[in-house]
């Protein structure tokens, strides 16, 4: 199991955003086609999300390369393609995330909640880098699901332990 957080959403919804935020430096990449890993995090295409044929494929990463995942909602759109309950598809730590929310009013907000809810990620934040809202409770979210689930690359639950004897 890698150690990465998995960011999950539309082209434009904050996915690399997020992801320097993690990685502590910024990314000059282009718009890829295909998952984009660096030492910490994993971007996965928006395409992926548009197809559902390819959640199947989300999974597989999910599981196989993740340690937590963050699924997104541009703020400004509201379009989503998450099927009800995808989040429960797996046992990794989620955290659904509603991006650009200073454009959002009361009622907007509602409506993405509902819309986010309805995958069963664990936690919900409503999130602008430009007024600043959600970022320290994104970050502490990180920390904390390094510290309770996510592994080092290469340590294994298991490490550690004294095997037993008889």
């Amino acid at each position: 199991m890698s150690g990465r957080f998995a960011f999950i959403g539309l082209d434009g919804s904050g996915k690399s955003t997020l992801a320097d935020l993690v990685e502590g430096c910024s990314s000059d990449h282009k718009h890829r086609e295909d998952c984009y890993y660096r030492p910490h995090t994993l971007e996965i295409p928006g395409h992926y999300v548009e197809n559902h044929w390819m959640h199947n494929v989300i999974l597989m990463l999910l599981h196989n390369q993740a340690c937590a995942f963050v699924l997104l909602l541009d703020g400004t759109t509201r379009l989503s393609y998450y099927s009800s309950g995808f989040a429960k598809a797996t046992r990794k730590p989620s955290l659904a995330v509603v991006t650009k929310c200073d454009v959002l009013d009361e009622a907007q907000r509602e409506e993405a909640r509902m819309l986010l809810a309805d995958t069963g990620c664990h936690e919900l934040l409503f999130l602008s880098t430009r007024t600043g809202e959600g970022i320290c409770e994104f970050k502490q979210w990180v920390i904390q699901q390094k510290q309770t689930a996510c592994l080092p690359m290469g340590q294994s639950k298991n490490e550690g332990r004294q095997p037993c004897t008889i």
